[in-house]
């Protein structure tokens, strides 16, 4: 039996140098858990796709193909969906975007998957071979805080030349937190967390010494992040994860995330004005304490990626230079910009969508980095183009090279890091401005507005 895994192409944090791509992102985690999950079956295939590094095969032999679908690539994986089902294979659709709207992905599929897909997975693929797999599987109410039972993931399966971090590790699923604009709420109600003994073995399964968390909120509970780093001590890995802002204030932690190896935090700043941050539920960022905080990061040699974002119904044209101006002023090592986008799912999407300033369906744009909304205070040619004005000046030979004049702070990961956005800025510029509404032409066409307003983004649409 022969299984296709796919993830299509998100268009996003890769370098394309002619026939040559590599994600400067971790290795993700999606295909190989799917792949360690599966049921040890007689003659058993399994290939593993990732398209934003290597083409999607359109003539694959498989029995079954199974798609992870985010939203940003959500009509790409409907056009392969399509084509192997009208090939006479059939297709399953499982991740974010298909929990979020069941409906719209069931009609692209021969099964769907809802929610956390270890219990799911493997009870579909013994359905599908004993002739008997249903249309809808549902992920099972999550019973306590542990994610328990996942098994190592077959990292093997991808091809590591492909990532700067070709070793990633989940320890933590979902977030306590409910910023306005993130899909984790709608997506893993609980926060979770995998057995210590269960993280560590992943670890010490990692081939290099370079290891990358792809937890959204790995410091959420500080007592499992202390025990998780004070194990982690005598591996002697270097790590980097994702932190917010409020979360490393402990002295105890603090030391410990030194002394396991830590090299650097992504925090997401989001923006300079603490009016804007309330609106987006994310009071619990301080802007007073930001340079303080990176100060504090610096002291203990680990590098500081901070993220903002532009588009904030507070936001004006004003607030693209002043955020560059403060990315410098705070010694950001490795800056990230990114646009309000309205994923569905999000108190953001049903907001706009109330408003009437959704400009598009078109998932394909829905990448942060295409405008999707009506901007409150500037119009969406404004925004985008201050957007990549940001970028240019902030990934400009002067400020990389002042970025990299401090005292040896993560200076491998951050020479990297900015010498990869610099050329992401290069990209960017040969991107469309704006997107524009889909028009009846368009192949694999979401739903209108009308249909959202009618509830078809509720999960209750979905088919039972």
């Amino acid at each position: 039996m022969r299984i296709l895994l796919v993830m299509p192409d998100s268009h996003m944090h890769s370098i394309h140098l002619g026939p040559f791509v590599r994600s400067f992102r971790e290795m993700p985690l999606t295909l190989c858990t799917l792949a360690a999950l599966t049921p040890d079956l007689p003659d058993l295939d399994i290939k593993l796709v990732d398209g934003s590094v290597e083409p999607v095969p359109m003539n694959d032999s498989a029995d079954l193909v199974g798609i992870s679908v985010i939203t940003g690539c959500a009509p790409s994986a409907y056009a392969i969906a399509d084509h192997y089902r009208g090939r006479g294979v059939p297709v399953v659709l499982g991740g974010i975007h298909v929990t979020i709207l069941p409906g719209e992905a069931a009609r692209h599929a021969d099964a769907i998957v809802i929610g956390r897909g270890e219990t799911t997975w493997p009870k579909l693929v013994r359905d599908f071979v004993e002739g008997r797999m249903k249309g809808v599987y549902r992920e099972e109410p999550a019973d306590g805080e542990w994610l328990e039972g996942v098994p190592s993931p077959r990292r093997e399966l991808h091809r590591r030349g492909a990532y700067v971090l070709p070793d990633s590790i989940q320890a933590t699923r979902g977030c306590k937190r409910a910023c306005d604009f993130c899909t984790v709420p709608a997506v893993w109600s609980k926060y979770m967390k995998r057995p210590i003994g269960d993280v560590l073995r992943d670890i010490e399964d990692t081939r290099g010494k370079h290891i990358a968390f792809n937890d959204v909120s790995l410091l959420e509970d500080i007592d499992y992040a202390k025990e998780l780093f004070e194990a982690m001590i005598p591996l002697k890995k270097k790590w980097g994860g994702l932190a917010t802002v409020d979360s490393v204030k402990d002295p105890e932690l603090l030391d410990l995330m030194a002394r396991s190896g830590c090299a650097y935090l992504l925090f997401g700043f989001e923006s300079g004005n603490g009016t804007v941050l309330k609106g987006i539920r994310k009071g619990f960022n301080r802007v007073d304490g930001y340079q303080e905080l990176v100060k504090t990061i610096h002291g203990l040699g680990i590098s500081v990626q901070g993220c903002f974002v532009f588009g904030f119904d507070e936001d004006e044209p004003s607030v693209f230079p002043a955020t560059v101006e403060k990315v410098n002023e705070l010694e950001i090592d490795i800056p990230r910009y990114s646009i309000y986008t309205p994923y569905p799912g999000t108190q953001l999407f049903q907001r706009l969508l109330s408003e009437g300033r959704i400009l598009s369906f078109n998932w394909n744009d829905y990448d942060t980095m295409h405008v999707v909304m009506q901007p409150a205070r500037m119009t969406p040619e404004e925004l985008y183009d201050g957007f990549k004005r940001a970028y240019r000046e902030t990934f400009k030979i002067s400020p990389i090279l002042n970025r990299m004049r401090g005292a040896g702070i993560g200076t491998a990961i951050n020479l990297v890091g900015n010498v990869a956005y610099r050329l992401f800025v290069r990209r960017l510029y040969h991107e469309p401005r704006y997107s524009r509404p889909f028009s009846s032409s368009d192949p694999g066409r979401p739903p209108e507005a009308a249909d959202y307003r009618a509830g078809f983004c509720r999960r209750m649409e979905c088919p039972a």
